[in-house]
């Protein structure tokens, strides 16, 4: 009989730290989670194939907000003229981050399944052609890589991991995560006021560059009833 495995995504989150309250202080809890299939739920993987799907026109329209120029913004000091940046900066600085990542994906799953390696195209080849590859080769990265089994977070290896911060990065610069609901408490981590979450989302998330925590609504609530407790003492 196949051994069950949790799946990594973030939505396993409660169950981890109640795993972990349990292994250091012995109290038992009732939370279950979702399991993996072999490695991946099935939401997660089916999650992972969609957002890469979209990553080429999210790209498209990361460049899109270039050409309508994003305003320059000034640099300097007191004293010296300010000087400005060009327009669309912001636009190729993460859209070079993005293609960096998904070739470099690309060229470590070409060198673990001993593939020919991958030939330098010019840009628009390139995204094309990496999400054609990513896509052949989703489900074996989704078991197989050796990170596939690396809980999700913004630092993870994970294939499916890199993917959803691929998307939603450039959701987020296209101003399309809309639904988003934004928490009053403060990160219970780095205490900023950064929580927020996305329709469809199970967790909130604190979107403090330097943070990147992760929270279940249970969690959260947790979170709230603590402070609320010591604001009442």
């Amino acid at each position: 009989m196949p051994v069950l495995t949790p799946c990594p995504g973030n939505h396993n989150n409660a169950w981890r730290h109640a795993e972990a309250e349990r292994e250091s202080t012995g109290i038992d809890h009732e939370l279950q989670p979702a399991w993996g299939d072999p490695i991946h739920c099935t939401r997660c993987a089916l999650r992972a194939r969609s957002e890469l799907a979209d990553v080429p026109e999210l790209l498209a329209a990361v460049w899109l907000e270039s050409l309508h120029g994003t305003r320059p913004r000034s640099t300097g000091t007191i004293g010296r003229a300010p000087v400005a940046t060009w327009p669309g900066e912001a636009c190729r600085l993460l859209t070079d981050h993005i293609v960096g990542a998904m070739l470099t994906l690309e060229d470590d799953i070409r060198d673990l399944r001993r593939l020919q390696r991958r030939r330098p195209t010019a840009e628009g080849a390139a995204i094309t052609s990496a999400v054609r590859f990513l896509s052949a080769h989703l489900d074996w990265a989704l078991t197989d890589h050796p990170a596939a089994a690396e809980v999700h977070d913004r630092l993870s290896a994970n294939p499916a991991a890199q993917i959803h911060s691929w998307h939603t990065a450039a959701t987020r610069f296209t101003r399309r995560d809309t639904g988003v609901e934004r928490y009053a408490a403060p990160c219970p981590r780095c205490d900023l006021l950064g929580l927020f979450r996305a329709d469809g989302d199970d967790y909130i998330e604190c979107r403090n560059v330097a943070c990147g925590l992760l929270l279940t609504p249970a969690e959260y609530a947790a979170h709230t009833t603590a402070l609320a407790a010591s604001y009442a003492a």
